[in-house]
């Protein structure tokens, strides 16, 4: 069966902030500041959380907090250059991947407009390049700036007509000095992305150069603790918003994935908001439907691995869940990342080829 990974990533090259972006911003550049034993990532003038382990481990996958300092991590070829990813992806049997920055995942806490902006065009720019190297295989997928959505819909213009990108993301908090996702200045940008047939990924990522300050305080700085609760946590929040606020309800075709959190909540969390709306409806938002039945029509969600109840989850949302391989990270495998699922007995064949193909050319409005 054709394999589509719908959430991988690359590792931008220095040359991203010192080629691609405008030099009257390059000290917003997303960097790593090592120390004798961890580093931290900083961005603008925020410096995040230590964490334990080689700079390399974001490229380096079965690399992480957990192996030792001593290691020499192994970056995986296909982090920054496009050949070596064809390579990779022949080795995993993918045949298309779709493609999420990693320092780009540190720079939506800008909240200044013009280096928020400018950054974003660098790394949509970059990426662009990559991926002209074979776009019928590798897919890129634009990050938007989240300091104002009227910036934040030019780029996403400039995504889909210029660099010809199939689809555009955001992080799920609620950045301090910046609109609520639920604010009425995003609605050009759904109807944009609704009317251009493009999907919107909310992908989370835990740095500490983005604004993480209620996990730390909450984990006392244990990058283990947040970096488990951060990521369902945060996409709950973001599905309960897209819900509640009508968002959905408002815009019929716009496809929104929730990435990087798995699938095995989604029963459980829907079913909490359909109680909810019987119990307390939503005052902010007009429902025609059940907040699952939203979920059933235009969202979804990805998984890495074989999850708990897997088929009960194909069966109340089989068009929803997608394949991702997060390579080249550290939490991620790579020989291999496939062979969970495509052994596993828990689901179908036929739920399979939805999972590795069919629910991910949905998403992404790809080729069939």
């Amino acid at each position: 069966m054709r394999i589509i990974d719908a959430d991988g990533h690359i590792v931008e090259p220095k040359e991203v902030f010192t080629e691609y972006l405008d030099p009257k911003y390059h000290d917003w550049a997303p960097r790593v500041v090592q120390y004798g034993d961890h580093f931290r990532y900083a961005c603008g003038d925020r410096l995040g959380f230590p964490i334990h382990a080689r700079p390399e481990t974001v490229g380096a996958p079965g690399q992480t907090t957990a192996a030792p300092m001593t290691e020499e991590p192994v970056v995986a070829q296909g982090a920054d250059d496009p050949a070596g990813r064809l390579i990779d992806l022949d080795i995993e049997n993918i045949d298309i991947a779709v493609l999420y920055p990693t320092y780009g995942l540190m720079i939506q806490g800008v909240t200044e407009r013009e280096p928020a902006a400018a950054l974003c065009r660098a790394i949509n720019d970059w990426l662009a390049t990559y991926c002209a190297h074979d776009p019928s295989r590798l897919i890129g997928i634009g990050v938007l700036p989240m300091a104002h959505p009227d910036d934040a819909l030019a780029e996403a213009e400039r995504c889909v007509s210029e660099l010809g990108f199939k689809g555009v993301w955001r992080r799920p908090e609620r950045i301090p000095g910046t609109a609520a996702l639920h604010d009425p200045g995003y609605e050009p940008l759904w109807s944009f992305l609704e009317e251009s047939n493009t999907p919107i990924s909310v992908h989370p990522g835990l740095n500490g150069a983005t604004p993480s300050d209620f996990y730390m305080n909450h984990f006392d700085n244990d990058y283990t603790a947040m970096h488990a609760a951060h990521f369902p946590v945060e996409q709950m929040m973001n599905v309960t918003d897209f819900v509640s606020f009508g968002i959905l309800e408002r815009h019929p075709e716009l496809r929104v994935a929730f990435l990087e959190c798995g699938a095995g909540w989604v029963p459980y969390y829907m079913h909490r908001l359909d109680e909810h709306l019987e119990v307390f409806g939503y005052p902010n938002a007009k429902l025609s439907m059940k907040p699952s039945e939203y979920f059933q029509r235009q969202c979804f969600v990805s998984v890495e691995e074989v999850e708990p109840a897997m088929g009960v989850v194909m069966d109340a949302y089989p068009d929803s869940v997608v394949f991702a391989s997060d390579y080249p990270h550290g939490d991620g495998l790579f020989p291999g990342a496939t062979k969970e699922l495509m052994e596993t007995d828990q689901i179908s064949d036929a739920d399979r080829n939805r999972i590795f193909d069919d629910n991910a050319v949905r998403l992404y409005a790809l080729e069939t």
